[in-house]
């Protein structure tokens, strides 16, 4: 038994005094994987924006100020550009778009002398994923636990226990990603609506390729949380790195079994890596579409493979099936991502 990996940690970091409120590791690995996230988007959206230098209505903040400091320049920067061009309340964003003139560099410099008066791409970044934040946030807590629900379990049982769905005091105990994965599609179709008017225009796939990179990485933190959970069990092996789980959340056999949380974690690490590295390649960044047919391709396509070194955990599949529950919906995930990927390739052809 010394062989193998005796994995035993607590469920709770700690409790908040006076609520009684417990914080689960599980939590605050999901919670962590949401923070880095909230950047990486802003990041990667920041960088599709520096490809329209562009300088768009609602870029700017308030015509007045920005009129008065190109007529009386408050520092070398705004003179510096006030000196170049001649503008009036009416042709003041015709006149900065001529001295723009395509150049990134100039539109970065036109951000840096009036920050008061014109919205910078970073800023602009920032207000946007701030308000999908929101709604990526409510789709995967609805989309991850009613997708257990669903998928997993009996859901007779919760429609006569309400209270449970949602018991957060338990650290929300049993989510689907590819409930979550659902739910994050219609949320961003509602988010594509609500940004409508926003410019340079974002469209769906666009929106789908931006998230797929930081939900990699928040899919390695969820299967750390899982692994501190002791939940989402592998098969039994004699492999030396086989894990003993003192507790399984399944309360099965105590015996050494594939880590596949740590499996499916790294697995999704690594597509983060190469998502981001494919995120640099202009192809990759502006082509809709092309970053999440990889992430649906890679993620799915694994989850699959490793589904057959996992124990059952639906109730609804039946013992003699080949294939587990996770399989069965990994399939439409990864055809919709091979169909992202020749996309292009077909409609050429066809057209």
């Amino acid at each position: 038994m010394f062989n193998y990996i005796y994995w035993d940690p607590k469920k709770e970091i700690f409790t908040i005094p006076i609520i009684n409120y417990p914080i689960v590791w599980y939590s605050l690995f999901f919670l962590i994987g949401f923070i880095i996230g909230y950047y990486i988007f802003v990041f990667i959206l920041k960088k599709y924006f520096l490809n329209f230098p562009i300088l768009f209505e609602k870029d700017i903040i308030s015509n007045e100020r920005l009129l008065k400091d190109l007529k009386n320049p408050q520092n070398y920067k705004q003179k510096n550009i006030s000196d170049k061009i001649k503008v009036t309340k009416k042709n003041i964003l015709t006149s900065l778009n001529k001295f723009i003139n395509g150049d990134i560099k100039n539109r970065i410099s036109i951000e840096k002398a009036f920050t008061k008066s014109i919205l910078s791409m970073k800023k602009k970044a920032i207000l946007i994923t701030d308000k999908l934040t929101i709604f990526v946030v409510i789709a995967t807590i609805l989309g991850a636990r009613l997708g257990h629900i669903l998928f997993y379990e009996n859901p007779s049982y919760y429609l006569n226990n309400p209270s449970i769905i949602f018991d957060i005091r338990h650290g929300l105990s049993g989510l689907s990603s590819h409930g979550a994965a659902i739910a994050i599609l219609i949320a961003l179709y509602l988010f594509k609506i609500a940004i409508k008017n926003y410019k340079p225009k974002i469209s769906y796939l666009h929106l789908l390729d931006f998230i797929a990179v930081p939900t990699a990485l928040c899919g390695f933190f969820i299967r750390i949380g899982n692994f501190f959970n002791q939940e989402i069990l592998g098969t039994p092996t004699n492999k030396f790195w086989g894990v003993i789980f003192a507790h399984p959340a399944d309360l099965g056999p105590i015996i050494p079994r594939h880590p596949v949380q740590l499996y499916e974690a790294f697995f999704y690490l690594l597509t983060f890596l190469i998502l981001v590295f494919l995120s640099y390649k202009k192809y990759f960044l502006l082509r809709d579409g092309k970053l999440i047919s990889v992430f649906l391709i890679f993620v799915f396509g694994f989850r699959f493979f490793i589904e057959f070194f996992k124990v059952k955990q639906s109730d609804i599949i039946s013992d003699a099936s080949f294939l587990l529950m996770g399989q069965y919906l990994s399939i439409p995930f990864i055809v919709i991502g091979i169909l992202f990927f020749i996309w292009d390739y077909l409609f050429k052809r066809t057209s």
